[in-house]
């Protein structure tokens, strides 16, 4: 009978186990199963834990990355921006239109000073034109100048416009969480610091700066009227003008807080139904206005020849010049007779 028991055989100098071919499996899973639990304990300890670390740090650092930046935004804005440029440009054009311009960037949530923007837009625009010129194309060039300049400018509107249409549709929410704060016993400031912890971006983040600006000695009234100014929301300025008139006269801030955001509430209603109903008028734009360019690009592609002149000849280039002109014109209007203003 064999046993399974390992045996000592004897050697010149020291003895050692020989195993069977069973142990010497289950000593090699064994072994496998330690290698396999130490090496990834290992990378776990060595990798993954330091990734999951930074992953956590990232989501308790996220909400307050954009406060930060808001709050950079401002110390950046408050210094005065006097290169050559801002100089030269204010002498041109007057300080209202730079004050103006300095105004949108910050309501854009763009880190730019005036000048910056304004050396964009021009190298932009010069970029364009040496494009036409270098093919001896002038009007070419001065079309590509216009609409590369331009670009900057419809960045920093669509931004702009983005930022407000975000911030109204918080509105109603933070009202009524300031209401439930007020009711709840807590100050005006300290409901304004509860919502800038419990509101995304940018509602909270606007707020995080009005409760800052007042913690270090500017007045509540004075802070949200900069926040007004930051801001370009008719909805805002409702409640900038209720908490100046409830501190000088006094009254139930809580109802009028929940008032503003019933009011704000159906506004935005109202907003969608006008949407709606204005949604024909808007694609007939956008469809009468790529009509043309869809057609140019066909007859390019079926019959070159046909379309050969606007390209080789003077008037040609005048031609699509002035027919592009003419369509954009008659979009931004058809634009302008849709929108309406609530």
């Amino acid at each position: 009978m064999v046993s399974n028991s390992p045996t000592i055989e004897r050697g010149t100098g020291m003895g050692f186990l020989k195993l069977n071919t069973n142990s010497e499996y289950a000593l090699a899973l064994v072994a496998v199963f330690v290698g396999i639990f130490l090496l990834a304990s290992g990378l776990f300890h060595l990798v993954l834990r330091p990734l999951l670390w930074k992953r956590d740090l990232n989501r308790r650092l996220l909400g307050h990355r954009a406060r930060v930046q808001r709050v950079q935004i401002l110390k950046a804005v408050v210094q005065a921006d006097k290169s050559v440029v801002l100089l030269f440009v204010e002498r041109l054009v007057g300080w209202g239109k730079i004050e103006n311009l300095r105004r949108k960037l910050l309501q854009a949530d763009i880190f730019w000073t005036p000048a910056t923007f304004l050396s964009v837009c021009g190298i932009l625009a010069s970029v364009g034109l040496m494009a036409g010129l270098l093919r001896d194309k002038l009007l070419v060039g001065l079309v590509l100048a216009a609409a590369l300049g331009w670009a900057p400018v419809f960045y920093l509107n669509l931004k702009r416009n983005q930022k407000t249409k975000k911030f109204e549709t918080q509105m109603p929410e933070g009202m009524e969480l300031l209401a439930r704060s007020l009711r709840a016993g807590h100050t005006l400031p300290s409901a304004i610091d509860l919502g800038s912890r419990e509101i995304a971006a940018p509602l909270g983040t606007e707020m995080k700066v009005v409760y800052e600006e007042q913690r270090l000695g500017l007045s509540l009234q004075n802070a949200l009227q900069r926040m007004g100014e930051r801001v370009d929301s008719q909805d805002l300025q409702y409640f900038i003008t209720a908490v100046t008139l409830q501190a000088e006269t006094g009254g139930n801030l809580a109802e009028v807080m929940e008032n503003i955001g019933y009011l704000i509430r159906e506004r935005l209603k109202l907003k969608g139904k006008i949407k709606a109903i204005t949604a024909e008028g808007r694609f007939s734009a956008l469809i009468l206005s790529l009509l043309p360019v869809g057609l140019f690009v066909v007859l390019l592609y079926l019959n070159p020849k046909y379309v050969q002149p606007f390209f080789e000849e003077p008037v040609g280039a005048k031609m699509l010049a002035a027919g592009g002109l003419g369509i954009l014109t008659g979009y931004l209007w058809m634009q302008r007779l849709i929108k309406i203003k609530v």
